[in-house]
């Protein structure tokens, strides 16, 4: 295959035109891609021709010469073609995403290929709600499986704990990566998974982060009510003191008041010469 490294979707290869590179005709359109599980490799695909997709054509990978953005041109050779895919190749999407402990973690729906050599990059599955992820589509890293059946894979648990969420961007920036290391496939595909595993590194750190940071709030919030409550006891204690000082001048202002304003004697008449004549 003379293509560069890149990164594509199986999904995004579906439906594309199938050209024969020698005679530039149409063979048909790209209908399903040969998945082993044991290699995590794409070795073939069929293609679907005539009506109703009646006709069926085989090819493997390695007669894919290019694949572009509406195209796959392929080497093809009738002799080689093959009439079927061959044993112990599978599709996989629908299959139960199952962590070793037994619980169903979601269905996977997706996967990443290394469009020169075929090999998965990346598994892609939706989450079925497992440990609060809602939604969305998920990263699942090929080393992660430890086994893969006709209905569904196996998985270590600590993989899908707290999974990286998949975004469309991821595939230029693994193209990026592709394209610079296009000569070294070994370190490639080391890179490949670096950087998907890096991605879920760094989102583990910002959930712990996030969950410091939220103690913290919690914590503020608290010490904050205390501060509150005890502010309030003091404020009350000195509102009740304030009370008391305020009856207990106003009772010793009504004493004085009273004092102030009761009656006294008449005073004696001193006596006149009538008087004192009257007297003796």
């Amino acid at each position: 295959m003379s293509t560069e490294q890149q990164v594509s979707k199986r999904s995004d290869l579906l439906d594309r035109r199938v050209i024969n590179r020698a005679t530039a005709d149409e063979i048909g359109k790209l209908d399903e891609l040969w998945l082993d599980p044991q290699s995590h490799k794409v070795v073939g695909f069929s293609c679907k021709a005539g009506f109703l997709g009646m006709k069926k054509n085989f090819f493997s990978w390695n007669q894919i010469h290019t694949i572009g953005q509406d195209s796959v041109l392929i080497n093809f050779d009738a002799e080689a073609s093959a009439e079927e895919k061959p044993e112990g190749v599978m599709n996989a999407i629908g299959h139960e995403v199952l962590t070793d402990t037994g619980t169903t973690a979601g269905q996977l729906v997706d996967y990443m290929i290394a469009t020169q050599t075929g090999t998965v990059v990346s598994y892609l599955f939706k989450s079925s709600g497992w440990r609060g992820a809602v939604g969305g589509t998920y990263l699942l890293s090929p080393e992660d499986i430890s086994s893969f059946g006709s209905k569904r894979l196996i998985v270590v648990e600590s993989a899908v704990q707290e999974p990286q969420q998949y975004t469309e961007g991821m595939n230029q920036r693994l193209n990026k990566v592709g394209e610079l290391l296009q000569n070294d496939y070994d370190k490639t595909m080391k890179d490949l998974r670096g950087l998907i595993k890096g991605a879920q590194d760094v989102s583990e750190q910002a959930q712990n982060r996030l969950q410091d940071v939220s103690g913290q709030a919690r914590e503020d919030a608290l010490n904050f009510a205390d501060r509150a409550r005890d502010k309030a006891q003091e404020v009350a204690e000195q509102t009740r003191d304030r009370v008391a000082q305020m009856k207990d001048q106003e009772q010793q202002e009504a004493s004085t008041h009273i004092g102030q304003t009761s009656p006294e004697s008449p005073p004696t008449p001193e006596p006149t010469p009538e008087s004192q004549e009257n007297q003796q």
